[in-house]
Parts: C-alpha cells; structure tokens; sequence
C-alpha cells in the first residue's frame, strides 16, 4: 500500500522555547549554547518517526514588530527579551532543519502562526495535514483534514487534537479558541480579554453559546455577575479576538512540492551533530549504506533481518512439510501478500503463516507462491478444523477466491475484535493496533516498495525483506488475537464476533467481487438534464437577487442575502465572517424570499451531479460495465454498514431526482432486481424494547404508525388524520429517537418552537414506555460504562460523564439511540448471513448486490425471481421474533429504482 500523503507543519519558535526551557543548560566545547537546539532536534525525530508525513516545512518567526504591533502596542509588551543562551540558537536550528532539507517559511510582519494557518488553509484539501507545536494557539485551526500535534508537558509528553479531542477538552469546537481567548484573553501575548471572566467562565460561555457575538446576544440570560463585567466592554473582547484571531492570508512563497520529504546528505547531518556534541541523537539517525542518502523517514530500518523464528519454504517438500505442521496446531494466522490493494484485482505473490510452538514461542513462515501454486493449499484452507485467524480475512478471502478457494475455518479476526471492543474509534490498522496494544513498530510498507512516483511492485522487493515483512503481520496477528480474545469474553463480545461480524465476511467479499452493473446513458440522460436545470436556476437567482454573482461563494452569497436584500438575520448564525449561508440557516429563512428555495434546490442540484451523476462513471469497470464498493464492518459505531467507492448510503431517495439515479443501476440481461426492505424497522425494535402498549398495538393491529401516531398526539380519529398530520407525526417518530429537541422539531415540521414543544410532550405521555426507556437506558448506560443492542453489541459511552453539557448531551442522544440503530443493524446483518447460506445451497446463481440501511438488493435469474422473492421475504422477516412483528415488503424490477411490489 503506497504511504499515505501528509503535510507536517513545525511551529519552530514554540517548540524551540518548549525544549529551552525543558532541559538543563548545555553547551559545547567552545561555549556554544544548544540546550534549545538539542531538545528542538529530538522532538524533531521523534514526531517525524511517529507521524511519518511525506512533506515536511518549518514556520519561523522574524524580528521585528508584526500587523498585531501595529494594531496594538501592548501586544506581548510585557515579555522579556530572550536569555542571552537561546538567542543564538534560533538560527542554530535554522541550520538543523536546512540539513535535513526542511523548507523554512517566514515573512516580516507576521508571526509563525499566521504561516501556519496559512499553509493549513491553503493545501487543506489536497492531504492530511498535522501542526507540530508546543502550545495551544494553533488548535483553532484544527478541522477533520488539520490536526495539531502538540506537547503537554516537557518535550515527551504530547497530545494529538483532532476535532473531537478540541471538543472533549476545551469544551467547544476549534474554530471559537479566537473567541475563548476575547474573553479569557492570553497573558502569554499581553492579551487582555474582559476584566473580570476568568478562563472557566469563557470557556463555560462559549461553550454554550459559541461565538461572542452569539454570547452577547444572550446577555440577558448570562448570570448577573458576568453581564456586569460583559457590558461596555464588548469592544475588549473584540479587539482581543481580533489579536488571538490566526491570519490565513499571509503571502507568503510556498510550493507543496518543496517540502517533499527529500534526500539529506547524511555526511552533513553528521557532520553538524558531531560539532554540536549530540551523540545520542547521533544514535538514532538511520544507517546509510555507502553511496547511499537515507530519507526523512526517521523510524526506518536500514537492514532488514529475518529473525530466527522466521523460516522461507519455497519447494514443495518444505511446503508439504509447513502443511502438515500447520494442520497440527491450535490456531493459524495468516495474511496473503499480493501485488495491488484491491482483493479482487490483486494477485497473489505469498503467504505468511504464525503459529505459538509447544515451548510458548511463536513460529512464523512465508511462502512465496502464485496464483497456480496456491491452489496446493486449496485443502488447508478449505478445511474448517483448521481453525484460522488473521487481521482484515475478507481482503484475503477475495483473494483467495481467485484460485477456487473457499476459506473455512475462520474463528478470530483482530480488525474486527478491536471494533468490536472500542466501536467509537477508527483505528484499527494492524499497525497502529501493533503500536498501541503491543508496544512495537512494524516495518512500514514503504521500507520495501518506496512512495511517489519511485513507488515499486511488492514484486520487486527482494524475497527475505518481503518474508520479514509478510511474517511479522501473521505475528503480529496472532499477538493480537493473544490479547483481544480475553477481552472479548470478559465483555461477552465473542458472540457477537463469532455469530454475526464473522460469518459476514464471506457475504461482503462475495458483493465486493460481484459488484453492480450500472447504464452509462442513464447518468449521462440525467447529467445533461440537471446541468440544463441549473442553469435555468442560475438565471432565476440572479433575477431574483437583481445582478448576477458566484452563486458557490458563502462571501459573494452573503452580501446577496443580508445586505442587498436585507433578509433577517435573527436566529441565523454568526461566524467570524459573517452571517453563515450554510443550508441548516437558509432552511430557517424558507418564506422570506423567492431566492431561498432556489438557492436550496441549486445546491441539491449542484451535489447530485458532482457527486453522483459525473462521479459515478470513473468507477464503472471497464471490462464489465460493473462498479464494485467496498463494504466497511468497523467505521460506523452503532454496527451498521457503510459502502465507499461509491458511498450507497449517501445516494438520496427522498427526491424525485434522487430516486432516478438508483435508475441507472441495472440487472443484468435476463436478471432482476429482488428489493427487500424492513418496514418501519427502527420504530418496531423501540416498541418492543420499550414494552410500550400502544406503539405495540398499532403494530400488531397492522396500522399505519404514523397515522396512529397523529391520530393521539392530535386528538382525532384515525380517519380524520390529515396528510400534514401524519406528516409531522412521522417526523416525531423518529424524532424522538434521535433525540430531537423543540427547534429541531419545529423546523422540520414547519411549526412554531412552543407548537413543536407541546407535540413532544404529548407524545412522550402517549407513548411513556418510550420515554420510560430513554431514561432506564441512560440510567443503566451510567452505571455500566456502556449500552448494549439485543445481541449483546456494546458501545461504551464514558462521554456521558463528561463535564462538558454539549458533549453529555451528545452522548445521551446517542446513547439512548445505540440500543434501536445497533439491533437494526445486527438484524440486517444477520438476515444476509442467512440469506447468503441460502443462495450458497440452492440457488448459486443469485446474488446479493446491495444493502442500504434497512435493504437489501439481490440479482436474481428473472424465471425465478418471483420465488427468489417469497425466499428473501421469509428469510428477512425469520430473522428474531419481536413483539412488535417484522414485515418485509419485498419487490422486483430491472433496475433499482423501477421496482413493481411483489
């Protein structure tokens, strides 16, 4: 697998003054001063070695006064000049990072920050991009592509903020630090916020209001004491925003292609770190061979040497030999080595085995094969006493169904045990699972076949690096497995491993390699009718707004709304640009102007085509017309499946052109399509969790629930419920689940927040066996640490302690929400496994193609589709008996979309 591409952004001066003041003085022979300069170094390889980006730039500050000078001349007024001992080791590590082909960014006037944030902003969406600091000013730049690296205490104690750390910690999302700190301030920069409000209050206030602008328009409800010292100085708390506020505009010069993380001259590197005395350090650069310039790839080993509990069998006697030693042990973990990452395009070039000797050790093998010469191992593998375990098995089930085999015997996976016990994470990698379970660095991918454009096949790696490599992952394997399977069973998890995430892996392989047809006209038919319909919406927008403007520009748009048209602005959010433009905040201003709606469906529009309808044909096959995702077990945390490549779930249904796409997902000629979906699935699992009478009723009684819904949360008879009533009743089934509060509500149903408030009171006191269970759930959930579905699948939810309201609150949802979704989702998982048996005993030329949430789509030969129907229908609905019944409603049709129910 080639490295994954990564920006490294070194904010030097904080990590310098970190490391200063951290060590103890040094110096050289000669007197030269490099306590900084040493501890920068370190910190310097070790955060490479454990990030490993392949681009590395170092932001610099420069002398002088900056913009923030200008606009205030107390800014960092206070500080003292540096010591005497660091000054001259500013440029010393200037020299460090240049040895190693750092690129260094600085500019008069801006500090390092503000070239930090700019180079975020700016390659933001071309890769992964992590800030190595060493404290906390750059964390309002953290988003879901930009993270901070940053250290705690000391130069060894770090932490990596993400989004979701930011939140956990600060209590609020990234982007309001600027605003924290205008009412906090920073006595680090001489920032002096409002007199008076403290650092837990700002950060209690911002917290629950988020932007100043949005605390000062709920002054009202602040505590006394805090709009005493709020009131008339609100220009503090702007201005000091305004300082701590990062400026992403800096222009600066700056190529991505200079931070490539480039040859160094080791002898140079050598050189400089024998003048300055770092012989430690001098330990950990890598060994290069002679003639050769070693990389800034950190953790690599230069020799890679086969361990002797490692073993190569290459003939036929050795491989007879490894055969039977391997159908004699307890358990064997094994990984196939191939020359692509795509299971069902990749061939095979080894195999690796692992297995613990009587003396407690563990013994591993690689067998370098092809696809002919593994089918010699068809019995071993097909054997299911021969119990076998390994990490990520569906992607070597694929490949091995490319020689004929049919893997058995499967009993553990390390991908799906680590899911399994910390659902909320999406670390599961075999190497990440190394480091942090085992306390060991596997040899990374690209030590073998490089990165970039001198990226070479596994083929080419010679065979005892590539046995080193293969082995260790069927060690490593088997060590987890070591560790994960006592978990397990103390969590009573194993179940759930062995009865429903296992037996769906031969199900996902199956569709992966199978794929779906799609019709290439139908996407182009509606490519070209929708690029029409957006160009007539162009010319209505601009009509509407009275000139015309970049319709995809929030700034541009937002002039448009608020101060051409002044469009009211209250209740819509402010961010630090301006009012946001963002679709939850249009949706509030449906009614006020013609040019609302247009602006929502320009934007539907506008997603459809460049997500879908143009998108969808570069993953068509071009030998079989056909497009194959990849089916996820461990991404999202309530257990159901998620589809990439492309993503199934996220193709919409709710619109007319929506639904048309699903069109051009076609059967093959003389197949159809057999659809079958679980009505009202969700709503069922609740009614019979929560034991609640009614619900429970109106199920059995065959009702329509959200007719029964309006009929007692409006008062009327059920033959009297109007459409806008069931409407709006449907919007609180669900609702409620999801934890849906009165605005929410109000906005979806399109009623009045007191309205919206009064329906959800009545319908928790029509259904209290509903609101009885949210409570019994989140009572349990705190006394367990975790909340489980009907087949014992576990999320922990330690959030729900959190001091943070947001955060409780968000777990709570989610929390009283896990037990409905995760049943959901073990049910469906269960009806494939069954489903799949079925098709594997009787009817093998079916098969299943796709699954969205609740459904699930087999191709099926036409002359039995009508049978094939009845089959998925029972099958579906035999899954587990609840109070509240099952029903299946089952249909056929030669495309996904055109489905006649059956």
């Amino acid at each position: 697998m080639a490295k994954q591409q990564k920006l490294a952004i070194i904010d030097a001066h904080a990590l310098i003054h970190r490391a200063y003041h951290a060590l103890p003085p040094m110096s050289t022979p000669e007197g030269m001063p490099t306590n900084a300069a040493y501890g920068f170094t370190a910190m310097l390889l070790k955060m490479i070695s454990q990030l490993k980006p392949t681009h590395v730039v170092a932001a610099f500050d420069m002398k002088g006064p900056t913009f923030r000078h200008e606009e205030y001349a107390e800014y960092k007024a206070h500080r003292k000049a540096p010591a005497d001992d660091l000054i001259p080791q500013f440029e010393l590590v200037r020299e460090i990072v240049r040895t190693f082909s750092i690129p260094v960014l600085e500019m008069k006037g801006f500090e390092a920050d503000d070239i930090i944030g700019t180079v975020a902003k700016r390659f933001a969406g071309v890769m992964p991009i992590v800030i190595i600091t060493g404290d906390n000013d750059t964390l309002q730049l953290v988003t879901d592509t930009t993270s901070v690296f940053s250290l705690k205490k000391g130069i060894t104690d770090t932490i990596s903020y993400t989004p979701e750390v930011v939140r956990e910690v600060w209590g609020f999302e990234p982007k309001y630090v600027p605003d924290y700190k205008g009412l906090a301030g920073d006595a680090s920069d001489n920032i002096k916020g409002v007199a008076g409000i403290g650092a837990k209050t700002a950060k209690d206030l911002v917290s629950q209001y988020g932007s100043l602008e949005d605390i000062i328009a709920h002054m009202a409800e602040l505590p006394s004491r805090v709009q005493k010292r709020l009131q008339g100085n609100e220009a503090d708390a702007f201005s000091s925003r305004k300082l701590a506020t990062i400026h992403c505009e800096v222009p600066v010069e700056f190529n991505l292609e200079d931070a490539v993380c480039k040859e160094y001259d080791m002898t140079r590197v050598r050189t400089l770190f024998q003048k300055l005395e770092f012989r430690t350090l001098l330990a950990r650069l890598p060994q290069s061979n002679e003639g050769m310039q070693p990389t800034l790839d950190f953790g690599k080993k230069e020799a890679i040497v086969m361990p002797d509990n490692y073993a190569i069998a290459v003939s036929d006697a050795q491989q007879e030999a490894l055969r039977r030693q391997l159908s004699g042990a307890d358990l064997v973990s094994f990984d196939t080595e191939t020359d692509g990452l795509g299971g069902r395009n990749s061939l095979i070039i080894g195999m690796s085995f692992a297995i613990h000797e009587k003396d407690a050790t563990m013994r591993a093998w690689y067998v370098p094969i092809d696809t002919e010469g593994v089918r010699l191992w068809k019995d071993f593998f097909e054997d299911p006493k021969i119990h076998k375990t390994g990490h990520n098995l569906k992607y070597d089930i694929e490949v091995l169904m490319q020689s004929g085999i049919t893997l058995q015997g499967i009993v553990f996976d390390s991908m799906l045990a680590s899911y399994l016990l910390r659902s909320g994470s999406r670390s599961h990698g075999l190497d990440d699972l190394a480091q942090e379970k085992l306390d060991y660095t596997p040899i990374p991918i690209t030590d073998l076949i490089g990165s970039g454009k001198n990226q070479k096949s596994m083929r080419e790696v010679p065979l005892e690096a590539l046995a080193r490599y293969a082995c260790e992952d069927a060690e490593v394997a088997l060590r987890l497995h070591d560790l994960f399977l006592p978990e397990l069973r103390q969590e009573k998890l194993l179940d759930v491993l062995l009865h429903i995430e296992l037996p769906l892996f031969p199900v996902l392989a199956h569709m992966e390699t199978t794929g779906v047809a799609l019709d290439r006209a139908v996407l182009k038919r509606m490519s070209t009718k929708i690029e029409q319909r957006i160009f007539e919406i162009e010319q209505q927008i601009y009509s509407a707004a009275g000139e015309t403007f970049n319709i995809n520009s929030p700034k541009q748009l937002r002039v448009i709304l608020f101060e051409r048209l002044l469009l009211p602005t209250v209740g819509i959010k402010k961010t630090q640009t301006g009012y946001s433009t963002a679709a939850d905040e249009l949706e509030k201003l449906q009614g006020t102007h013609p040019i609302i709606p247009l602006m929502s469906e320009y934007r539907e529009l506008s997603k459809l085509k460049n997500t879908y309808l143009d998108a969808l044909p570069d993953l068509i096959d071009e030998k079989t017309g056909r497009i194959y995702a990849s089916f996820n077990q461990t991404i999202a945390a309530t257990g159901r499946l998620s589809a990439t490549n492309p993503n199934l779930q996220n193709i919409p249904v709710r619109t007319e052109l929506g639904r048309e796409i699903r069109e051009a997902f076609v059967a093959r000629d003389g197949y159809m399509f057999v659809q079958a979906d679980y009505s009202q699935l969700e709503l069922r699992i609740a009614a019979h969790m929560a034991h609640d009478s009614k619900l429970l009723f109106a199920f059995r009684a065959g009702q329509d629930i959200h007719r029964a819904t309006a009929s007692l949360v409006f008062g009327v008879e059920l033959a009297d419920v109007t459409d806008d009533m069931r409407r709006q009743a449907k919007t609180l089934n669900f609702g409620v689940l999801y934890g849906m509060g009165p605005q929410s509500f109000a906005r979806a149903a399109s009623v009045s927040v007191e309205e919206a408030r009064s329906f959800i009171e009545r319908y928790k006191k029509e259904y209290s066996g509903i609101e009885a269970f949210i409570e019994q759930t989140l009572s349990s959930a705190r006394t367990k640490g975790y909340v489980e579905t009907m087949f014992g699948r576990r999320k922990y939810v330690p959030e729900l302690e959190s001091s943070n309201p947001a955060i409780r609150a968000a777990a709570e949802r989610a929390t009283f929400n896990f037990p409905i979704q995760g049943t959901e989702a073990d049910i469906l998982k269960k009806a494939m496994i069954t489903l799949f048996a079925i098709i594997q005993e009787k009817y093998s030329q079916v098969a299943i193609v796709l699954t969205v949430h609740d459904e699930l789509v087999c191709e099926v030969p036409e002359k039995i589709a009508k049978e094939f129907a009845g089959i998925m229908k029972d099958t579906m609905q035999g899954v587990i008996t609840l109070d509240a019944p099952l029903i299946v409603d089952v249909g056929i049709g030669p495309n996904w979309n055109d489905i006649a129910v059956y």
